[in-house]
C-alpha cells in the first residue's frame, strides 16, 4: 500500500462532527472528484467518481447526514490495470438544489458559480475540512525518504486558487503549478507536508515525516562531521609529507649540522612518527610540547630546507 493510500485511509477515519466541516469537505470532495449535470424538465444531477473505496464512504456518508438519497455503482476499471472506481449519483428537485447550493455548486441565483464562495471556508475548522476534502479526493505525497511532494490536482484553476487560500490562511505555502496537465497545488518542502498532514488530521502520516526529517538531519550532521575529519586528515598528510621531504633535504646537506638540539629532536620525532598529529608529537617529545611549540618548530625546519 501506497504512502498516499495509508494517508488517505486515515484521514477517512477522521471525525467529522460539526455540520460546517461536512459542508466544507464535501464542497471540497465533489468539486476535485465531481462532474456537475443540468437534465431534463429542469432537473440536476451530481457525479463524483473515486478510486479509493474508503473515500467513496467518506463521501457517502457526508452526503447522508444531509438527508440526500444516493445511487452507489461500483466499477472494474482496466485502463491502467485492474480495479475498480465507486461513483457516487445525486439527483434530484428542490432538496438537492439546496444542496448544490450549500456546498457551494450553484450560488444563491441557482446559477452555476466557479468559485468557491467564502462563506464554506470562512472558519480555520471549514478550512482545514475542505483541505483534507481535496487532499483524499485528488491528492498524492511522496514516500517518507523520498524527494518531498505533496500535490492536490485539478483541472480548475478557480479550485486551485482556493485550495492555495484556505492553506495560507492556516499559515500553510502551497504553490499552484498552472502547467498544461494535471495542474495542480504543491510543496516540496518537509516541513510544509508535515504541517498540512497535522492540519487535515493525518497525524500518523505525519509522524512518519518527521522520522524522516530527523533521520535526515542526523544522517547530514554524520556525513558534515565524516567530511570535516576526513578533510582535516588530508591537510595533516599534506602536511606530514612535506616536512618529512623538508628534513630529508636537510639530512642530504650541510645544513642538517646546523641544526639546533630541538630542531633534531623535532626532526627526528616526524621522520619516527609520519602518521602522528601535532598534538601527538607534542606528547612523545621530552619534555612534552604544545602544539604551538611543535607547529614553530616543524615549520621552522620546512622554511630551513627551502633557503
Amino acid at each position: 500500500m501506497s504512502f498516499t493510500i495509508q494517508a488517505k485511509q486515515e484521514l477517512n477515519r477522521v471525525a467529522r462532527k460539526r455540520i460546517c466541516c461536512r459542508t466544507a469537505e464535501l464542497a471540497a470532495l465533489f468539486r476535485a472528484a465531481g462532474s456537475f449535470h443540468i437534465k431534463a424538465r429542469g432537473e440536476y444531477g451530481l457525479h463524483a467518481s473515486f478510486g479509493l473505496s474508503a473515500t467513496a464512504r467518506t463521501a457517502i456518508s457526508l452526503v447522508r447526514s444531509f438527508d440526500l438519497s444516493i445511487e452507489v455503482r461500483v466499477l472494474d476499471e482496466v485502463r491502467l490495470g485492474p480495479h475498480k472506481r465507486y461513483e457516487i449519483h445525486l439527483e434530484g428537485g428542490t432538496r438537492l438544489v439546496q444542496f448544490l447550493n450549500e456546498i457551494g455548486v450553484l450560488s444563491d441565483s441557482m446559477s452555476l458559480q466557479e468559485k468557491m464562495p467564502p462563506r464554506i471556508i470562512r472558519k480555520p475548522c471549514c478550512q482545514a475540512s475542505f483541505l483534507r476534502g481535496a487532499f483524499i479526493a485528488s491528492g498524492s505525497v511522496s514516500e517518507p525518504g523520498a524527494p518531498a511532494h505533496l500535490e492536490i490536482y485539478s483541472g480548475s484553476e478557480a479550485f486551485l486558487e482556493t485550495i492555495r487560500d484556505a492553506a495560507s490562511s492556516l499559515e500553510l505555502t502551497l504553490s499552484v503549478n498552472r502547467r498544461r496537465r494535471n495542474p495542480a497545488v504543491y510543496t516540496k518542502n518537509l516541513q510544509s507536508i508535515r504541517d498540512f498532514l497535522v492540519t487535515v488530521g493525518a497525524h500518523q502520516a505525519a509522524l512518519k515525516f518527521e522520522e524522516r526529517a530527523i533521520m535526515s538531519s542526523v544522517r547530514s550532521d554524520v556525513n558534515r562531521l565524516a567530511n570535516c575529519d576526513q578533510a582535516n586528515a588530508a591537510r595533516c598528510s599534506r602536511a606530514a609529507a612535506r616536512q618529512m621531504q623538508a628534513i630529508e633535504k636537510l639530512q642530504g646537506s650541510g645544513g642538517w649540522d646546523r641544526l639546533s638540539g630541538a630542531l633534531i629532536d623535532m626532526a627526528e620525532l616526524r621522520l619516527a612518527h609520519p602518521s602522528a598529529t601535532i598534538a601527538e608529537l607534542g606528547q612523545m617529545a621530552d619534555p612534552p610540547l604544545g602544539k604551538s611549540a611543535v607547529n614553530h618548530r616543524l615549520r621552522r625546519l620546512v622554511a630551513l630546507a627551502n633557503t
